[in-house]
């Protein structure tokens, strides 16, 4: 590859105006994320004087971040006793961000709090992805323009920018610096045949392995384009290669091995739900995109340039490793995007070097725009800037209509539930909520609970080999069909049999009958069967009724007999998972499961009552959308009962105070997720011991009596 040592000391050199056009690029992809903050309303808690996070995984990392502060390690032995508890699970979680965290706060701490800095990290660390596109670009000979447009884009990829905007205190910030700064080396090495720029590509790619758990990504892009380019006889590759492959292996040994044996140690049954429901199909960034959300999620005029950029890629870098693993890189990107929306941060990076060789190749009149194409410099230059326009204006456009998407996921009213539960119950107590919560409620209650954010943590499936602690199907995703059950279903006794099953003792009733059976679905349908049984004859009713031999009965009887205090939480958002709540809780596991009649709507008037989904109840008849309703519940406190027409499967409340309807099928009517989120009368079996708003804390009232 030809040397230019004007253009590469141009960029080491940092000149006035390179350093300007840095400062811009870095400037604007900071003000159009702290943007998110002026415009967000309920960002920040006037009465618990802190901002509030987007996603409950940053409260998961704001843990983590407090535990190195406070205790000098992420966790005293190695294990998370708050998450997914019982029994915890092991603390093998990136730890760069909360190294990085704690050692800025060090810095900071006399003009900031720690969750403050947290809420702002993402802003300042994403923008650097441009000003390394900047510098990578000019390193590839690319004009100032071409090289600065790029990494605006950089700072405004539409998804990148939703996952780093203030209040998204996750690994994502990292995503587009870290392999940026390994390539941009990985290319200086080139440039200048330096072994130090080599060696520390493979440092930066070490730094990355403990940024994020995909890391394994790009070390074996890199293998890939390695071999491929291998005729190439160039030694800064290799070099960079076996800087980084030691200093893995010595931060955590058989990391490198695993990349390519890991799949074979995939346990039976852990990389899949089923027979289970899979709450990771509801969760929108690992959903299978179409072609519109890829190009919102890139950005059109990335996607386009990026792609037309493959061209000047490979006529100017045919002798170079740039060639293969930006190509591969492409490629593996747009295939992990259709396994979800989120991969798209892998997709952005080659894209982001082709789009800046493109715009350049503009520049140098060897690209044709439709039918303009002239020599003279002053018309050259204007299309120039045109284009450039053009192709970063777009994303800039689409990430503040994304202002209006963004939503805190906490109010005040989780705040004091988390405080009441803090300060009045004992340090083993259980919290039982929804999983999107789990991280939050254990950061902020300070208690462990019982499903969070980690589910299934299916990112740790190749590494549960020998020496992992738990059974390698834990964690897994059955507390989401047991959590929805205990809902879904009309007996309140079962309801609170299946909570302190969950709160006492996780996974392991449904684990020893599996032992038993060794068939999931059976022994799901055994377990729930034999928790609606009196404590006490469950062993008999399990040697009786399904062939137990006695000591597997007991033993079983035992598990389902421990006790733990425990609290549930209930919140008006549950609303809107009560079709899945329903659907899973009623999960069929010998044959297809029927999705539940639900539907939620917004009252538009009084009188005569009418919702946004077609409810109508004008003093006579009821009727959701021209059909007879069964009962009308008007909530408003104690609930007044409408009877409408008895032969018909549909029920509707109206929750008055909440100005919300829901219409749901008559076999839910008595559910604990009609009793508790919208009736609010515990069902017998709970009692509320805390309401703020919205949220309600349950516990349950004594030891239940079971059928």
């Amino acid at each position: 590859m030809r040397r230019d040592k004007k253009s590469t000391c141009g960029l080491i050199r940092a000149d006035r105006r390179t350093l300007v056009l840095m400062l811009v690029i870095f400037s604007a992809g900071f003000a159009l994320r702290a943007g998110a903050v002026a415009t967000v309303p309920g960002i920040y808690s006037e009465s618990y004087s802190q901002p509030y996070m987007y996603d409950m995984d940053s409260y998961y990392n704001l843990r983590l971040a407090s535990n190195l502060l406070e205790h000098g390690t992420l966790s005293e032995d190695g294990w998370d006793r708050y998450s997914y508890y019982p029994p915890g699970v092991p603390l093998d979680y990136p730890p760069l961000l909360a190294y990085l965290t704690i050692l800025v706060y060090m810095i900071l701490s006399p003009l900031t709090g720690l969750t403050d800095l947290a809420f702002w990290l993402p802003a300042f660390i994403a923008p650097l992805a441009g000003v390394l596109v900047f510098a990578l670009a000019r390193s590839l000979d690319c004009d100032e323009l071409s090289s600065a447009a790029a990494g605006l884009l950089a700072v405004s990829v539409p998804f990148y920018f939703m996952r780093t905007v203030p209040g998204f205190y996750d690994t994502d910030m990292f995503n587009l610096v870290l392999p940026l700064a390994v390539v941009l080396s990985l290319q200086l090495s080139l440039k200048e045949s330096s072994w130090r720029y080599a060696v520390l590509g493979g440092v930066l790619m070490v730094i990355y392995s403990t940024a994020w758990n995909g890391w394994q990504i790009l070390y074996i892009l890199l293998a890939a384009s390695m071999i491929v380019s291998f005729k190439l006889r160039r030694r800064e590759p290799i070099i960079l290669l076996l800087v980084s492959t030691a200093l893995i292996e010595v931060l955590a040994p058989g990391s490198i091995l695993s990349i390519f044996f890991g799949a074979l140690k995939i346990p039976g049954g852990v990389s899949s739900a089923y027979p289970f429901p899979n709450p990771y199909a509801n969760i929108t960034e690992l959903q299978r995109p179409g072609l519109a959300d890829a190009v919102i999620a890139l950005g059109p005029g990335l996607l386009l340039a990026g792609l037309a950029g493959f061209r000047a890629l490979i006529r100017y870098q045919r002798e170079s490793v740039l060639l293969p693993l930006l190509s591969l890189w492409t490629v593996t990107g747009a295939v992990l995007m259709l396994w979800g929306i989120r991969f798209s941060e892998i997709t952005a990076v080659p894209l982001l070097v082709t789009s800046a060789l493109f715009l350049s190749c503009i520049r140098r009149n060897e690209i044709r725009v439709g039918f303009m194409n002239s020599s003279d410099p002053t018309f050259r230059k204007a299309l120039h800037v045109a284009v450039a326009a053009m192709v970063v204006l777009p994303s800039f456009i689409i990430c503040i209509e994304s202002y209006s998407a963004l939503h805190p996921r906490v109010n005040d009213d989780l705040m004091a539930a988390a405080d009441y539960i803090r300060e009045n119950t004992s340090t083993g107590t259980v919290v039982i909520c929804n999983w999107v919560h789990g991280h939050f409620f254990a950061f902020m209650a300070e208690r462990p609970v019982n499903f969070d954010g980690r589910l299934a943590y299916i990112e740790t499936t190749p590494w549960r080999g020998a020496d992992y602690p738990l059974d390698p199907r834990v964690p897994g995703v059955y507390r989401e069909y047991w959590q929805d059950r205990a809902l879904a279903t009309s007996d309140p006794v079962l309801s609170a049999e299946i909570l302190s099953m969950l709160a006492s003792s996780g996974d392991d009733a449904y684990l020893e009958v599996l032992k038993n059976e060794n068939d999931p679905a059976t022994s799901a349908i055994i377990l729930g069967d034999v928790l609606g049984v009196k404590r006490g004859e469950r062993a008999d009713y399990l040697i009786e009724r399904y062939g137990f031999h006695d000591g597997t009965a007991k033993k079983v009887e035992s598990i389902l007999n421990r006790k733990s205090d425990y609290v549930l939480v209930t919140y008006d958002r549950l609303i809107d998972k009560g079709y899945w709540i329903l659907y899973y809780g009623s999960w069929n596991f010998t044959g297809k499961t029927e999705g539940p009649l639900y539907s939620t709507g917004t009252i538009t008037s009084l009188a005569p009552l009418r919702s946004s989904d077609g409810l109508v109840y004008d003093g006579g008849s009821v009727k959701f959308n021209g059909v007879n309703v069964s009962r009308l519940y008007l909530v408003n406190g104690t609930p007044r009962i409408i009877e409408g027409d008895p032969d018909s499967d549909i029920v509707a409340f109206a929750l008055l105070q909440r100005n919300r309807t829901v219409i749901l099928q008559r076999k839910y009517e008595g559910s604990m997720f009609v009793r508790l989120v919208l009736l609010g009368d515990g069902g017998g079996v709970f009692r509320a011991v805390m309401r703020s708003g919205d949220v309600t804390v349950w516990e349950p009232i004594h030891e239940e009596k079971t059928k």
